[in-house]
C-alpha cells in the first residue's frame, strides 16, 4: 500500500528539480579576463577619485575653513558659501561671454571662407601675372572673382552653375565681357594677352560690386 502523500511529494521533488536545472537557472560562471580588468579599472578609477577628494580636502578645504574661522569666527560657513555662490556666479558669466560672437563678427558667416579663397587664389593670379604666366593669371583672377561674387551674396552654390547660369544671377556686362575672354583662354586655347589680364584685374571690382540676387531669385 502507498503510504498517503507519496505521490505528492514526487511531484514536488520532480517540480524542484525541473525548476532547478536550465533554462530555468542559469549555470553560475566565473568572469572573464575582460571582465575582471573592467572591474579592477573601475576600482583603481574610483580609488585614485577619492584620493583626490581626499588631497583636496586636506590641502585646500581645511586651510581655507581655518582660515575663515580665524578671520570670521561663528559667521565664517556663511562667508564661505557666500564666497563659493559668487564664485560661481562669475565663472558663469565668464562662460557666457566668451560663447558670444564679438560684436560686429557674426558667429557663422557664410562669406567668410569664400572670402580667404578668393584673397588666396587673387595673390596666386599677382604671383603668375608677376611671372610673366599670363593664362594662369587670367584662369585665377577669374576664379577669384567667382569667390568674391560668392562671399557677397550675388551668386550661391556657383560651382554647381555654369558660367551662363552665373551670368543671369549676376547680370553684368562687364561679367560677360570677362567670362567670355576666360572661356577662351581656359577652353579654347587662346593665349591670354598683358591687355586681357590688365582688363581682368582692373574690371572685376565693377562686378563684385553689383547688386545682391534677391532669395526668390536663387
Amino acid at each position: 500500500m502507498v503510504p498517503p502523500g507519496h505521490y505528492a511529494a514526487t511531484a514536488r521533488a520532480a517540480a524542484r528539480s525541473i525548476l532547478q536545472a536550465p533554462p530555468f537557472v542559469t549555470p553560475h560562471r566565473p568572469p572573464g579576463v575582460f571582465t575582471r580588468v573592467a572591474d579592477d579599472v573601475g576600482h583603481g578609477i574610483v580609488a585614485a577619485v577619492r584620493w583626490i577628494l581626499h588631497q583636496l580636502g586636506r590641502f585646500l578645504a581645511h586651510p581655507v575653513g581655518h582660515a575663515a574661522h580665524a578671520v570670521f569666527g561663528g559667521w565664517s560657513t556663511p562667508v564661505l558659501i557666500a564666497a563659493g555662490v559668487l564664485l560661481v556666479a562669475v565663472l558663469s558669466v565668464l562662460v557666457v561671454h566668451r560663447s558670444r560672437p564679438v560684436r560686429g563678427e557674426p558667429a557663422d558667416d557664410p562669406g567668410a571662407s569664400h572670402r580667404r579663397r578668393s584673397e588666396a587664389l587673387l595673390a596666386r593670379a599677382a604671383a603668375a601675372r608677376d611671372a610673366g604666366d599670363l593664362d594662369a593669371a587670367l584662369r585665377l583672377r577669374f576664379e577669384a572673382g567667382l569667390e568674391q561674387l560668392e562671399a557677397k551674396g550675388l551668386v550661391r552654390e556657383r560651382t554647381t552653375l555654369t558660367t551662363s547660369a552665373i551670368a543671369a544671377q549676376v547680370r553684368s556686362a562687364t561679367f560677360d565681357e570677362l567670362a567670355s575672354v576666360h572661356t577662351l583662354v581656359a577652353y579654347a586655347g587662346v593665349s591670354a594677352s598683358d591687355r586681357d589680364v590688365d582688363v581682368a584685374f582692373e574690371r572685376w571690382p565693377e562686378v563684385a560690386r553689383g547688386r545682391r540676387v534677391p532669395a526668390s531669385a536663387r
